[in-house]
């Protein structure tokens, strides 16, 4: 199947980050959930529309790699992608730079609940990432 991009820019602010202003770790799962929101809104169909639409995407794996630390008010951007490889699971993987060096890598696995039980990935979902 095929994959979606996006790139999201933020600036760490103070009380993400530790005594030695260096972001907690904790931080970077808030950061790739942005990320995540940003590139379905980029594709038309945001969180808040989902929701509407009764389906919610509940996370089922998450995993991080930090290579280099990221501090206060530093500008980072996180290259977000999105696949789809079964009828189940979306998977995003993150990697995140600050001044075009790469900080930290992660990825993401979720599920579709609906009616409180697992679902299919959406027929238009799954149309929106393939095109």
């Amino acid at each position: 199947m095929s994959e979606k991009k996006a790139t999201y820019t933020r600036k760490v602010n103070f009380y993400e980050t530790d005594a030695q202003g260096v972001v907690h770790h904790s931080n970077y799962f808030r950061y790739f959930e942005e990320a995540r929101g940003f590139l379905l809104e980029n594709l038309g169909y945001p969180y808040s529309k989902m929701h509407k639409d009764g389906f919610f995407v509940v996370l089922v794996e998450a995993s991080i790699r930090i290579k280099r630390s990221i501090l206060y008010q530093d500008v980072f951007d996180i290259e977000t992608s999105m696949n789809i490889k079964n009828e189940f699971s979306l998977y995003f993987d993150y990697k995140v730079y600050v001044d075009d060096k790469l900080c930290a890598t992660g990825n993401t696995k979720h599920c579709i609940v609906k009616d409180g039980k697992l679902t299919k990935i959406p027929d238009f979902l799954i149309r929106i990432v393939n095109d």
